[in-house]
């Protein structure tokens, strides 16, 4: 009789399920009892992982192994786990003992198409990022999702779910990558993707990061937040990093003609409207100014009413940030 569950036999895991189409690695720590025994990853009834990564993609699980390899393999996920062979007393990771790793950081150099690596729990990250990921020659980014073990019980099966359709977001190109700067007005959150920085969110500013798969910083959103550090310490008075201006035609013309008005400087809505095309736009320039996505870089805290009063910054109405932006360009322009 076969111990898959014993500590005192060598248990060995599987091959990984890659291909050169694969973009996602999907990576578990050592397989089960029950999915050793059937020679099959996450065999056991009660693991979330087939409903789960089926149901990302709003379908239901196949019930035939070779199919579920082949819904993975259509949908470019790999799929592989961080130890070769172990010790292990029944199935969880807290048992296992004597383990040998598997060359992930090999698999990772040898498909350079994948970029992204899911963690199945906490002990197949902790293994990645401390053994895995500088063995890799190149970028490379790390999520962790919560365990789709049946000994993981905490997290409701709609929470996981909802976390684990970050795999789907980040197959169709809807990735985030997350710096933070800590600064006299608060945490600013840097957002940027593969090209550009796409937000730049101040205190007091929302976006639904459901949309997307947000992951560390990367080159662009560290760039951008060194910069920002030095805005606010005076050695930055303007931005050079990589941005598109997206919005209606108008809203383009109001933030180009924003881009002109110097360091510590300011327009009313009116002066900038004239900038834009149409002097009597100015209501439709508070508008656009709302829906600037990023401040700082495109600076709206620079556009103030007809009697030089604080009309409104990021849709608040007399917001404090906006006089403190104002008066800290001040100081750094006139060397105090």
């Amino acid at each position: 009789m076969n111990d898959f569950g014993g500590s005192g036999k060598i248990l060995k895991s599987f091959d990984p399920i890659v291909d050169d189409e694969s973009r996602v690695l999907i990576l578990g720590t050592m397989p089960g009892a029950e999915s050793l025994r059937q020679q099959q990853y996450y065999a056991h009834p009660r693991n979330l992982f087939w409903p789960l990564i089926y149901g990302i993609f709003d379908q239901k699980p196949e019930q035939d192994y070779k199919k579920r390899i082949g819904f993975l393999k259509s949908r470019n996920i790999a799929l592989w786990d961080v130890y070769k062979s172990c010790r292990r007393e029944g199935s969880l990771d807290s048992n296992i003992c004597d383990e040998m790793p598997n060359d992930v950081a090999g698999l990772l150099n040898k498909y350079p198409n994948i970029k992204y690596v899911f963690c199945n729990g906490e002990t197949s990250e902790k293994h990645f990022r401390r053994f895995v990921m500088p063995e890799v020659k190149r970028e490379i980014y790390c999520m962790r999702l919560p365990s789709t073990s049946p000994a993981n019980a905490s997290v409701r099966t709609e929470d996981k779910m909802r976390m684990w359709r970050c795999i789907r977001h980040t197959l169709e190109n809807r990735v985030r990558h997350k710096s933070v700067v800590v600064t006299e007005i608060g945490e600013i959150i840097i957002l940027a993707d593969e090209k550009y920085v796409t937000d730049i969110l101040l205190p007091g500013s929302g976006i639904q990061w459901e949309k997307y798969a947000v992951f560390s910083g990367n080159k662009i959103s560290e760039l951008t937040k060194k910069q920002v550090e030095d805005y606010f310490t005076g050695r930055t008075k303007s931005f050079d990093i990589p941005f598109e201006i997206q919005g209606t035609a108008f809203e383009k013309r109001v933030y180009n003609a924003l881009l002109k008005v110097p360091y510590g400087t300011t327009v009313t809505y009116r002066e900038l409207a004239e900038m834009a095309g149409n002097r009597n736009a100015a209501r439709a320039v508070g508008q656009a100014l709302k829906k600037n996505r990023l401040p700082l870089v495109i600076p709206c805290h620079r556009v103030i009413g007809s009697d030089g009063s604080n009309v409104g910054f990021m849709g608040m109405r007399n917001n404090p940030v906006k006089n403190i932006l104002i008066g800290l360009e001040t100081r750094m322009k006139n060397g105090f």
